[in-house]
């Protein structure tokens, strides 16, 4: 009997992949053990997750799991990008061939199947984040559920009392300010637009400015139906700037403009799926792994953080 959906781990690093101390993420070591194991061993914890199909450079994951004693996991040899090993490590978490097209399978039972995907640099996650996210993600009313949690939440994994911390960029919205936590779960088969979620990973870093021009444009070139998405990004970036530039209350008053529901309303516009947010409010997932700055501080705080986190509840 199974325990709940199944989950697919992301380890490339091809395409888009941010390399950090030369090194494919996934395998740098956090207290001698490779960041993707760490997740791993959550997803494998988590009351809610069955399979686990984990995607990336095979041999290297193959012999990493070998080393650290873990078993019947299915590795799948990475694509050349993000939605490419997505795609394989769906079909595979069917039970399906490598010889299966990700596309034939439209219009079949499996549009109904979700998965959960979690990538590989966030080793702070525990299990009861990934059973919560699980557990909140309305899976009949929606194809799709973007984790995100609160900056009350990730406040408490700021730099503090001379200890280095990470502080991320929220994304402000009117009711709140929120940071993306990583953790997806999606119906794929029944989106109209997957492609896009890989330009969404190419320009996820909107402190750059080609990166919110390129996000911009192709919100305005893509239809009328995506116009909504672009207001509410234009919105979202300009509380964001102000926020940046010391003009707090110019900053509320624009995110006053861009509701919690109008911007899942927005992202499933543009993916062309009914698209939720759920919030999880352990903190784990969304503190990724991105600079050797953020991996630091995980390092030097890692057991004081973890002990937090499994102190709490959902």
């Amino acid at each position: 009997m199974t325990r709940g959906m199944n989950a697919i781990l992301l380890a490339g690093d091809r395409r888009a992949s941010i390399q950090v101390r030369d090194e494919n993420k996934a395998f740098l070591e956090l207290k001698g053990v490779p960041l993707f194991i760490h997740v791993l061993r959550a997803l494998q914890e988590a009351k809610r997750v069955d399979e686990i199909v984990i995607v990336g450079p095979a041999d290297r994951i193959k012999t990493a799991l070998e080393i650290h004693g873990i078993q019947d996991i299915c590795i799948v040899p990475q694509r050349d990008n993000m939605i490419e090993n997505f795609k394989a490590g769906y079909v595979a978490s069917l039970g399906l061939g490598n010889d299966v097209s990700f596309w034939n399978l439209k219009g079949t039972d499996h549009e109904d199947i979700p998965a959960l995907v979690a990538p590989c640099d966030i080793p702070l996650l525990v299990p009861a984040e990934v059973d919560e996210f699980i557990a909140r993600s309305n899976l009949q009313e929606y194809d799709y559920s973007i984790g995100i949690t609160s900056e009350k939440v990730l406040s408490h994994y700021h730099p503090e009392d001379g200890k280095p911390g990470i502080r991320m960029i929220y994304v402000h919205a009117k009711e709140d300010l929120m940071r993306h936590n990583n953790l997806h779960i999606g119906k794929p088969l029944k989106f109209d637009h997957l492609d896009y979620i890989e330009k969404m990973y190419e320009w996820r870093y909107q402190t750059r400015f080609a990166n919110i021009l390129r996000m911009a444009f192709s919100l305005l070139f893509s239809g009328w139906r995506l116009l909504k998405a672009l207001r509410i990004f234009i919105m979202m970036q300009l509380s964001l700037y102000y926020d940046r530039h010391g003009h707090p209350r110019l900053s509320d008053r624009l995110r006053s403009l861009a509701g919690f529901n109008r911007l899942a309303e927005g992202i499933g516009n543009a993916l062309g799926a009914r698209t939720q947010m759920t919030y999880t409010h352990f903190g784990g997932a969304a503190l990724d792994v991105d600079n050797a700055e953020d991996l630091s501080a995980i390092e030097e705080r890692y057991d004081e953080w973890m002990v937090y986190q499994r102190s709490l509840h959902f």
